[in-house]
């Protein structure tokens, strides 16, 4: 889990850079570290290609109108694992939702406006 939070705390940072990619017309990011090490992939996606679980979940919890989709993004480690990464918006904060392969989700950051 740690591993995950540096990850997505370094998709939302400036210090971390990345590479653009066309894959198939999805648009990828490779990110690397200072040390220029591949920390991963991440690539946007549609809603409906996260976990089947995960979406019951969000749709159950962080309902429209009150909370906004801004961004889905699957994210690729170096080692292979894949994760999804949400961010959804409401008038009060910002969630950051990470979610894993077998539709589990937590919240990896919540920021209040």
């Amino acid at each position: 889990m740690k591993k995950l939070l540096i990850a997505t705390a370094l998709l939302f940072s400036l210090s971390s850079f990345a590479a653009d990619t066309n894959n198939n017309r999805k648009n990828t990011e490779i990110i690397y570290n200072h040390q220029g090490e591949m920390l991963g992939t991440s690539a946007t996606c549609d809603f409906d290609k996260i976990p089947k679980d995960a979406i019951y979940t969000i749709t159950s919890k962080y309902t429209f109108p009150e909370y906004n989709l801004k961004e889905c993004i699957e994210f690729t480690d170096a080692y292979g694992d894949k994760r999804y990464i949400v961010a959804m918006n409401s008038a009060k904060e910002r969630l950051i939702l990470d979610i894993s392969v077998d539709g589990e989700v937590s919240v990896a950051s919540r920021i209040r406006k």
